[in-house]
């Protein structure tokens, strides 16, 4: 079955091979995708012989893996490591935080020729993937090599788990090719399960991606605040990881809390609005947005601030920036939830204490979610009309607000220590590898 995947995945890159080419997106990268070694990873060979490979395929899966890197390096600093993505903003995050002590690369189409220049420069000792990554290809070449595979933080929505689900006779033998397999919750524990995954090499971790969500220095979150210069009485509201629709969403609770405050005694010195688009190209495009709603756009790429001048939002086009900006925020409205996307991680914002809105597209989210709004932690508007409503509760009520953030900081602290589970999942089987 394998084999005739492959065939299909290349035929596939030889028509699509000039679409690849042609936009700067799947572009990037694409001489190492294609199986070429950069000359610098050639030349350090023999310090990567037997590193373990990490992929994460974009910038969400790179940050959960994070502090497990750092873990990694912390328990065995003379094994090198070596980490993949497949986007461009996931290449250039990890570069960022991990250049200093990991090899950064390009994973490679799931071909032979694409695989196996890579194995053999590596030559790894374990390999492990980051959320839901089944590359049936690379599996295998690891099994032909004797090298161990394991997967982290590992999920299944519920719509990804009906389409695996009805080629199980195909995913199933893969699955059980994994050493292991440490899922982030009982559901999805109980997806792998069902697609074919053994239930003796398949644990339940928790979310890694709960354990980076340490707050900074309060110094460094007060020089933040002043360089933007927000005060202490300000009600911010930072909009993360937003798609197309939501920045109008947004656009209009800020509008409407401004009409309000016009109106009725407030104690609010003003209103600001901080919007993080989740996809580095829509960043101009939110900036039109923005100046189409008559106001003008203040970004993080030009290093500019609120001004006295009022009447301005504030663009953080920038990455890996937005968990840092939740530390202003009054309330945060997490994006993919309004858009059909399936949402993105609500629990970010609760390292500061910072109440959470989302809108009824939970799916992709919907144990942190559920978890959240059972303990009362989490404000959820039922369509774009209604955010404004719930933006506006805890604009007028303070004790409320920061009830809401003591919950869900209170949640938040419970359910760390993912980390330490994975690397010991991970120990258990690499002290084990020959």
């Amino acid at each position: 079955m394998t084999f005739i995947y492959q065939i299909g995945l290349a035929i596939a890159l030889i028509f699509l091979g000039p679409v690849f080419l042609l936009r700067k997106k799947t572009r990037t990268g694409i001489f190492e995708k294609l199986g070429f070694v950069p000359e610098d990873i050639k030349k350090s060979q023999r310090e990567n012989k037997g590193c373990i490979w990490i992929h994460a395929v974009s910038v969400g899966e790179f940050n959960a893996v994070y502090p497990l890197v750092k873990k990694l390096k912390e328990e065995l600093p003379g094994t090198p490591i070596a980490i993949s993505t497949t986007t461009a903003t996931g290449q250039s995050i990890a570069k960022e935080k991990a250049g200093d002590i990991a090899t950064i690369f390009y994973f490679p189409f799931d071909l032979p020729f694409c695989l196996t220049p890579w194995f053999e420069v590596l030559d790894p000792a374990l390999a492990i993937i980051v959320e839901t990554e089944i590359w049936p290809g690379f599996i295998e070449e690891c099994e032909r090599r004797s090298i161990p595979i394991l997967s982290v933080n590992a999920r299944i929505s519920p719509k990804s788990f009906l389409w695996y689900h009805r080629l199980r006779f195909f995913f199933g033998p893969l699955l059980k090719k994994f050493s292991a397999i440490g899922a982030q919750t009982r559901s999805e524990h109980e997806r792998f399960t069902k697609i074919g995954a053994s239930s003796d090499t398949t644990e339940i971790l928790g979310n890694i991606k709960l354990d980076g969500l340490k707050p900074l220095p309060e110094a460094e979150l007060k020089d933040l605040a002043e360089s933007l210069n927000i005060g202490p009485d300000d009600f911010v509201i930072v909009a993360g990881s937003t798609h197309e629709g939501e920045e109008e969403a947004v656009l209009k609770v800020l509008e409407a809390l401004q009409a309000m405050s016009s109106k009725e005694t407030v104690i609010r010195n003003s209103i600001k609005l901080i919007i993080a688009p989740r996809h580095p190209e829509r960043f101009e495009r939110a900036a039109t947005i923005i100046e189409q709603h008559g106001f003008k756009a203040r970004r993080f790429s030009k290093s500019e601030s609120f001004s006295t001048e009022g009447n301005e939002v504030y663009l953080l086009d920038g990455l890996g920036q937005l968990v840092k900006f939740y530390s202003l925020a009054s309330v945060a409205f997490v994006g993919g939830t309004i858009a059909p996307i399936g949402g993105h991680n609500v629990a970010e914002p609760y390292a500061y204490r910072v109440p959470v809105c989302c809108g009824p597209n939970i799916q992709k989210t919907k144990d942190i979610a559920y978890a959240l709004n059972e303990c009362g932690a989490l404000l959820m508007a039922s369509d774009a009309e209604n955010l404004i409503k719930r933006v506006k509760e805890v604009y007028l009520d303070r004790d409320k607000a920061r009830s809401i953030g003591e919950k869900g900081a209170a949640w938040l602290k419970e359910n760390q220590g993912a980390v330490d589970r994975a690397y010991n999942m991970i120990a258990s089987v690499y002290k084990n590898t020959p």
